[in-house]
């Protein structure tokens, strides 16, 4: 076991097509037409996936299996190549998870994706109504409300950190919390937590209390409000 845990450790790194010498010692391996895409080809050189290129393309080229891989090739076939991997990557990203452009655009920049493919792929897939910030900042506003009772802070805060536009924040806020009540659920998250803080001195209550209710993102009035109906209610219980 000792010996396959080691080997697996030190197995080398997959080549990828940056990896790919452009001297014309490589040669093209594979041009597969994509069962997805009847009109697309998959490029494959030294046996690594370049990316997809057109049929009108390899006609233009005249490219053929056995072809050395030029740099002046690579250069000519470049943003078709580029394009297609971010494109595939972040449809493979999308299909798996909600996402927003932003993070989106921020994995396939870790993946080591050309920049101008990056915006080509953002690009498109907004285009096509496939990658909506709208629509994810509403679905991550009623994630968070159906969790834990926050307010409109802690909320903004969050879409802000996926990179959502300011206006489109507003936007999501003012529909997702037209029907909530901040008092109320201030009043119900200070309820539960209370719970836990039944046995401590008041002072000490009421200070954890508001500090759990500001990370929520209530307003300090609203906080304030809510502590004092919870310290009235455990006066009642005495």
């Amino acid at each position: 076991m000792a010996r396959s845990f080691n080997q697996s450790k030190y197995r080398s790194k997959k080549p990828t097509p940056k990896d790919i010498p452009t001297d014309g010692s490589a040669t093209i391996t594979s041009l597969r037409p994509c069962s997805d895409q009847p009109d697309q080809l998959s490029v494959r050189v030294a046996r690594v996936l370049m990316g997809r290129i057109s049929i009108t393309t390899k006609s233009k080229h005249k490219l053929s299996i056995g072809d050395p891989w030029t740099q002046d090739l690579a250069d000519a076939l470049h943003t078709e190549l580029t394009r297609s991997r971010a494109y595939r990557s972040a449809t493979r990203t999308i299909a798996s998870r909600a996402i927003s452009a932003s993070d989106l655009k921020h994995n396939l920049r870790r993946k080591g994706n050309d920049p101008e493919a990056i915006d080509y792929a953002i690009h498109r897939l907004t285009e096509l109504g496939l990658l909506d910030d709208a629509q994810y900042a509403g679905m991550k506003a009623r994630s968070i409300i159906r969790s834990k009772p926050a307010g409109r802070r802690f909320i903004e805060a969050k879409l802000r950190q996926k990179g959502i536009d300011h206006s489109i924040i507003q936007d999501t806020l003012d529909e997702e919390l037209q029907d909530q009540d901040p008092y109320q659920d201030a009043l119900k998250l200070a309820r539960s937590a209370a719970r836990s803080l039944a046995s401590r001195d008041p002072e000490t209550r009421q200070r954890r209390l508001i500090g759990r209710l500001a990370r929520r993102g209530f307003d300090h009035d609203i906080v304030r409000k809510a502590v004092e109906t919870i310290e009235q209610e455990l006066e009642s219980e005495k």
